[in-house]
């Protein structure tokens, strides 16, 4: 699996200096915010001081952390510093995973990002009216959008006037084609991020019927993926928290059935011999060695007291000392970071399974299958 999001975490997990890395609960309290930013703040440092973070990463937690986020809803921080230097700054819209996380060594902890982004999916947020409305692309697991596009169409006679008598339908007519041409408009902005961007879905909010019209003049593809948003966002006064739910709902909506997806024909591989599935350590340790896992399924919570060794080149990770085929060992690392990096270094898909059950914590799906060869009738 080769997308932007994993070629940056290659780089991350090749590192050959320290790296600093922090996840940390960002969700504004409404009390007393800055308190509770102070809070996170003291308890990263003293983290990330008896780990032995550089003062430099220190200093830019502590000004990165302690300032607000100026994000609604729950959201988190994800850092990855090196010696002052920010490789890598994100804000995680969604509940968070833990209160934090705090490391520094030669394997990064990125699993929080990974959980948060399983994979580069793009989306799009239209808020649409009468008189145009803006166009919004998003990546999985930002907060900020990656392009914005503000439409402003025909203004004139936009509204369908009550005059009486025969020009009463003529005025009508007029102002519904004006409104169609103004979510055409929208429409092809739309069509093309769907085609350029691989948008996999589309919600729409904003005036009920220019919602409707937009849909209806959207390209097969786009249709497909779209969903009319509850709630005229484009209102004066009107809040974002009915869009923001939608968003949230949808995009977790497909990531569970992936998850399912995964989960079932993992459940299917490992029911014969041979099969192109393996649960538990040591088997997925094996198969990663060999470069040999096509999806990587780990439950970081399972494994919260296993270690393994992480290897400086290939096979990237051991159990023991005598697996290592000669590669300098790192150092003993908890066992979900180990086995995420040995995936992404492998060009697997990593699925961090949160709170759901899995046996022995990991398993994975492979690209060939083990064992022997099948007979043929």
């Amino acid at each position: 699996m080769s997308d932007t999001l994993h070629g940056a975490l290659a780089e991350l997990y090749r590192s050959e200096a320290p790296l600093t890395t922090v996840y940390a609960d960002s969700s504004e309290d409404t009390n007393d915010p800055h308190r509770t930013r102070d809070l996170r703040r003291r308890a990263l440092r003293e983290e990330l001081a008896a780990a032995g973070a550089p003062d430099a990463d220190l200093g830019l937690v502590d000004e990165i952390v302690g300032r607000p986020s100026h994000v609604g809803g729950p959201v988190s921080h994800f850092l990855v510093l090196r010696n002052g230097e920010v490789l890598m700054q994100e804000l995680l819209p969604g509940q968070p995973r833990a209160e934090h996380a705090a490391s520094h060594g030669l394997v990064p902890g990125l699993l929080p990002l990974l959980a948060h982004r399983p994979r580069d999916l793009s989306y799009v947020v239209v808020e649409a009216n009468r008189e145009g409305g803006v166009v919004k692309l998003f990546r999985l697991g930002s907060a900020a959008a990656e392009s914005e596009e503000e439409i402003e169409g025909e203004t004139e006679q936009i509204r369908k006037v009550q005059l009486g008598g025969w020009s009463q339908r003529r005025y009508q007519q007029h102002a519904e084609e004006t409104w169609k041409r103004n979510e055409a408009q929208i429409a092809e902005s739309v069509d093309e991020l769907v085609r350029t961007e691989k948008v996999e879905l589309v919600l729409i909010s904003g005036d009920v019927r220019a919602q409707q019209l937009l849909r209806d003049q959207l390209s097969a593809a786009a249709q497909k993926i779209a969903v009319l948003v509850a709630g005229n966002t484009r209102a004066e006064g009107a809040s974002d928290e009915s869009l923001e739910h939608e968003i949230e709902t949808r995009i977790a909506e497909l990531l569970a059935l992936e998850e399912r997806d995964a989960l079932g024909r993992l459940a299917q591989v490992t029911a014969s011999a041979g099969g192109l599935g393996e649960v538990g350590l040591g088997a997925v340790v094996h198969a990663l060695q060999q470069s040999q896992v096509d999806t990587l399924l780990v439950a970081e919570r399972t494994l919260a007291d296993r270690t393994l060794l992480a290897l400086a080149t290939e096979p990237w990770l051991a159990t023991v000392p005598e697996e290592t085929l000669g590669a300098t060992v790192i150092g003993h690392v908890p066992a979900a970071d180990a086995l995420a990096r040995a995936a992404v270094l492998t060009d697997a898909r990593v699925i961090a399974l949160g709170d759901q059950e899995l046996e022995h914590g990991v398993a994975a799906l492979l690209r060939w299958p083990t064992g022997p060869a099948a007979r043929a009738d």
